[in-house]
């Protein structure tokens, strides 16, 4: 066992179905044997988001996970560190690497009462959608615990619960969605939309930590035959396979079920449901993956990312988390007590920089972790700053943001700080239109970019993206925009290895100034 690898006799996992690899006793790990069987030479290297633990001492156990028997075990060092492995988050709770290939919580490594709490909110969700004759039944890996073991899975980070809709056209599910979300939000509850047919329900401990997630899904059949649950469930099933719904029991409460649970299991997993599989992955054929995503949307692109990446505290932030030079620059070209909007705001440097020096600030940003970082930021700095949640990738979102601009009798200034290369494409395009919206109305637009990539660059890391010049002016040139006034920064290392820029964009010259449209 190495700080890259281990390595596994293959006749110790024969006829395994999964293994999961403990370290001090807590599952940090666990391998679907059925779909991704051990090398001939026994060696896996760790994954990604599991590697930057392993450092200090630890035993290190495989065991089947079905059974639980002890197949290998070893004491190890790796590292420099002189301290027992601990593969928790910064609240110490015990992490494990989930079916996306991230660290995240579960139910075996949560406080006693968690399961509780979240049934209770799976209770309640219920209880809204029958209300509704939203036709309400659990899905996913609730499902499966309750059918497969009457109890909630240890590996098991949530809690799924779908509708089956009577619409069947995208635009009339996506309707009912939108509605449903606003009667959540009137009563108190923190939704994240990943789709216009997928909800994310968030509850918070009193101290404001999440506390666990309900997962809300819309299912629909179409006239092919098909049982469709978008992000991941498509194929043939037969409606008397789903109503009338049957009742399941999971840890001892009802719950509506599809009429036959194994025939949607099977659609959702495959023939293997039955076989208990902690390190399974969801394997979405590329058809339905368009479909649902033409259909759908999906706006949940990196969130997860952001969401740990500010979990931690500012302590732990890289500089450029701390990099006001674009607030600076801002107020150096506009008026004195503009209102600016500070779009990614992240930690809330800059916001809290620019609204201490007199600016009337809204800093924006999708990830609840950051805006709450930017309120701690704020109150230790004295700083007032309005705080807005909004998804720059949602059409919806996005076209409240506009509204916002425009509803002000003054200019709107926008500073984007190491926004625009860390967005997908389309959400990108949705800021453009945004800056283009604020030139019109005669506002001004500052943006830092990062140009190089990180030495380090990865797809799991938007922290180490780029965007280049000449690519990038196309892009603004399309949406009759220029960058002016472009200059490199010099003042750090980073600086000159990421060739940092900072520039304006504004209308390009023909482009009309004073309207909105």
């Amino acid at each position: 066992m190495t700080n890259n690898h281990l390595k596994i006799d293959p006749a110790v996992a024969a006829e395994r179905a999964s293994i999961d690899i403990l370290i001090n006793g807590h599952r940090v790990w666990s391998v679907d044997l059925l779909s991704e069987p051990l090398p001939k030479d026994g060696v896996k290297e760790w994954p990604a988001a599991l590697a930057p633990f392993l450092d200090g001492h630890a035993e290190v156990m495989v065991v089947d996970s079905a059974t639980g028997e002890e197949l290998a075990g070893q004491s190890v060092r790796l590292g420099t560190s002189q301290s027992a492995i601990a593969v928790v988050d910064h609240q110490g709770r015990w992490l494990a690497v989930n079916k996306w290939g991230r660290m995240g919580k579960s139910f075996a490594g949560a406080e006693e009462g968690l399961r509780d709490r979240l049934l209770d909110h799976l209770d309640d969700l219920v209880v809204f959608c029958e209300s509704r004759n939203l036709r309400p039944f659990v899905v996913g890996g609730t499902l499966l615990g309750a059918v497969r073991e009457g109890k909630i899975l240890g590996h098991d980070d949530d809690a799924d619960l779908a509708y089956l809709s009577r619409h069947t056209h995208p635009s009339d599910l996506a309707l009912e969605n939108f509605q449903i979300e606003r009667e959540l939000e009137a009563r108190g509850i923190e939704v994240v939309r990943h789709s216009t047919a997928h909800l994310q329900l968030t509850f918070r401990t009193s101290s404001g930590k999440v506390d666990g997630y309900v997962d809300l899904f819309t299912a629909f059949f179409r006239d092919d035959g098909t049982i469709n649950q978008p992000f991941h469930v498509r194929g043939p099933m037969p409606e008397a396979s789903m109503v009338p719904f049957s009742t399941v029991t999971l840890e001892g409460r009802p719950y509506p079920a599809p009429a036959v649970p194994e025939d949607w299991l099977v659609v959702n997993y495959d023939e293997n449901w039955r076989t208990p599989l902690p390190g399974y992955k969801l394997h979405t054929p590329q058809a339905t993956q368009r479909r649902f995503r033409n259909w759908f949307g999906s706006y949940n692109f990196q969130r997860d990312f952001w969401e740990e990446h500010y979990e931690s505290g500012v302590a732990t932030l890289p500089s450029d988390a701390h990099d006001v030079r674009g607030a600076e620059y801002l107020a150096a070209h506009v008026t004195g007590g503009s209102r600016v909007v500070d779009l990614g705001c992240g930690a809330g440097s800059n916001a809290a920089w620019l609204a201490t020096h007199g600016f009337d600030v809204t800093a924006v940003d999708y990830s609840p972790n950051a805006l709450s970082l930017t309120c701690n930021r704020l109150g230790a700095n004295d700083a007032d700053v309005s705080l807005l949640r909004l998804n720059l990738n949602d059409f919806r979102q996005y076209a409240e943001l506009l509204h916002q601009l425009a509803d002000e009798p003054r200019p709107t200034h926008v500073l984007a700080s190491h926004l625009l290369e860390r967005m997908g494409h389309l959400g990108r395009y949705n800021v453009l239109r945004a800056f283009r919206h604020v030139a019109r109305l005669g506002g001004t637009v500052v943006a830092v970019i990062d140009t190089v990539p990180a030495p380090d660059v990865s797809f799991r890391d938007p922290s180490t993206w780029h965007l280049e010049v000449s690519p990038f002016k196309n892009e603004l040139a399309s949406f009759g925009l220029s960058l002016i006034r472009p200059r490199l920064l010099t003042a750090t290392p980073r600086d000159h290895q990421r060739r940092t820029l900072l520039c304006e964009i504004a209308l390009s010259p023909g482009s009309v100034k004073g309207s909105a449209q």
